[in-house]
């Protein structure tokens, strides 16, 4: 018998989600926390993001259960817990795979390697920063304002478009760098726009700012000092998502941003 996890965020709502699924999967999967080949995330993106953390040096497949409104990562909603688990049942699925980040951070004491699904951000807050930044070796620009944020098509939707970023479809091994706030006036320039890379390009980020910084990885924050420089591209290491709906990204789109999600 195949094994299943959950990941439930931590409201009243979601725990009564969490306990129908349980009492409906009883006989069809067993649950097992530690090492589960499906994990349902029961919350909301933010939870989901939780679980593939969790999860990331499993080999496990991510379904979710969303508790407010639909969301890019999840595909049923609170009032369809029955309908996903007639779908496990049958288990009839696709699975989609995903692109991660890989972030290396370069201390003066060695070098510590993240994976993010969404993206990376790098932000002072109250102090601007002065960033340089190459392309497989080659210096794009020097960087003047809050901070730059690095994304996937994933994440493309998420932090990265509200600051401006481009929607990108996602399955595609890209990667796009958004500035935050960027100085633009007669001393100071920079691209001023996002630039979207393949998955040939390493970018790579150098500054004397570094310290007192946050490095943003995905809902995780870190304060980091003594940086000598950062590097990400895209990750060999993918996540798969299962499917039981045939939902379109032009669907999700127009549900989160244009129609909403009850005009559909």
């Amino acid at each position: 018998m195949k094994q299943y996890a959950l990941v439930v965020k931590q409201d009243e709502l979601s725990k009564k989600v969490a306990k129908e699924i349980r009492t409906g999967l009883m006989g069809v999967l067993e649950y097992n926390q530690n090492d589960p080949d499906l994990v349902i995330s029961v919350g909301g993106d933010g939870t989901m993001l939780m679980s593939v953390h969790q999860y990331l040096k499993h080999d496990v497949n991510f379904v979710g259960v969303h508790t407010g409104t639909l969301g890019f990562f999840t595909d049923f909603q609170k009032d369809e817990v029955l309908e996903l688990i007639e779908l496990i049942k049958k288990n009839e699925y696709f699975v989609t795979s995903r692109s991660l980040l890989e972030i290396k951070v370069k201390y003066n004491e060695g070098i510590k390697t993240y994976l993010a699904l969404n993206e990376m951000r790098i932000d002072h807050g109250y102090a601007t920063q002065v960033i340089d930044v190459y392309i497989n070796n080659e210096l794009l620009e020097v960087f003047r304002g809050n901070g730059l944020c690095i994304s996937t098509p994933s994440g493309s939707t998420a932090y990265n478009k509200s600051i401006g970023g481009a929607v990108i479809y996602p399955g595609s091994p890209l990667m796009q760098l958004t500035e935050v706030a960027g100085i633009q006036h007669n001393a100071y320039r920079s691209l001023g726009s996002s630039l979207i890379l393949d998955a040939a390009k390493v970018i790579r980020l150098e500054g004397g700012h570094f310290d007192q910084v946050y490095l943003g990885i995905d809902h995780l924050s870190y304060s980091i000092e003594k940086v000598e420089y950062i590097e990400v591209r895209i990750a060999e290491k993918k996540v798969n998502f299962i499917e039981y709906k045939n939902k379109s990204f032009i669907q999700r789109i127009r549900g989160a941003f244009i129609n909403g999600w009850n005009l559909l």
